[in-house]
């Protein structure tokens, strides 16, 4: 576990990182579509698992936190849930409300560092979803589900929609071979190119860490919370994968349940 000072370096890296990818990122979001989509046909994003276990949210709060592509944001605010949409890059963000002002969507978009969401008010949300790609960008897990449960009202969700770890742990060339110990969470430091040379004429140093499931559940259980749910999931190829990962894992969702 690297400490505070590394803690808070390492993530304003990673947001300027997304900040600089946001354009690219956001021009494949735009041309796919999906986000016009959503509101009206949620299942296009959540698993029926997902959507069981959240129920009816009309009516109810639901929080997002890495929101990304904010895809979940949308999909929640259509099922009827008042949606805070949280990310680290405020590029990303402002490019989500562009699109919800665009088909009428009422979300609320705020600039944090999900391991610091001092912004938000303790005991407000129905549900508090994170899930995707997330968490390999976060430094402190304990600290970013110690956030994630104090927002939480009791009887409250958190729902983990993760990237199966054990698929983190490969090259990405044929043949395969582990390049990610699973046991060892990093940090892994890369320079990314950026999509738009005109953005920044050099590499932007992102860092990832590699949680496994027994930290996430370890996590959830250390603030509190009661595990309702754990699956692994689906064993399709991810379109994005350079190589062919199917038959392992793809998702792991894990669901806690805050005590009153």
């Amino acid at each position: 576990m690297t400490d505070p000072i590394d803690i808070k370096r390492l993530h304003e890296e990673n947001r300027t990182r997304w900040n600089v990818a946001s354009r690219a990122y956001q021009e494949e979001i735009e041309s796919s579509g999906m986000w016009r989509k959503l509101p009206a046909n949620p299942s296009l994003f959540f698993y029926p698992e997902e959507l069981e276990i959240s129920g009816d949210l009309k009516g109810k709060s639901a929080a997002v936190l890495g929101s990304g592509d904010n895809h979940a944001a949308f999909a929640l605010a259509g099922m009827g849930a008042t949606v805070t949409s949280v990310d680290i890059s405020e590029k990303q963000l402002a490019a989500a409300e562009r699109r919800a002002k665009e088909i009428g969507l009422k979300i609320s978009f705020i600039q944090a560092d999900v391991t610091d969401l001092g912004i938000l008010k303790s005991g407000v949300y129905d549900l508090v979803y994170t899930g995707g790609h997330l968490d390999v960008w976060v430094a402190d897990l304990d600290r970013f589900y110690a956030e994630a449960v104090r927002i939480l009202k009791p009887g409250g969700l958190f729902v983990v929609m993760e990237y199966h770890p054990i698929r983190r742990i490969f090259n990405d060339v044929a043949p395969l071979e582990v390049s990610r110990p699973y046991f060892n969470r990093g940090p892994y430091q890369y320079d990314a190119q950026p999509e738009f040379p005109n953005d920044t004429d050099r590499p932007t140093p992102q860092h990832e860490f590699t949680w496994t499931i027994g930290d996430r559940v370890t996590a959830m259980l250390a603030k509190g919370l009661r595990i309702i749910a754990l699956k692994e999931m689906s064993d399709e190829r991810e379109a994005w994968e350079p190589v062919d990962l199917s038959g392992l894992p793809r998702r792991i969702l894990i669901v806690g349940k805050k005590e009153a």
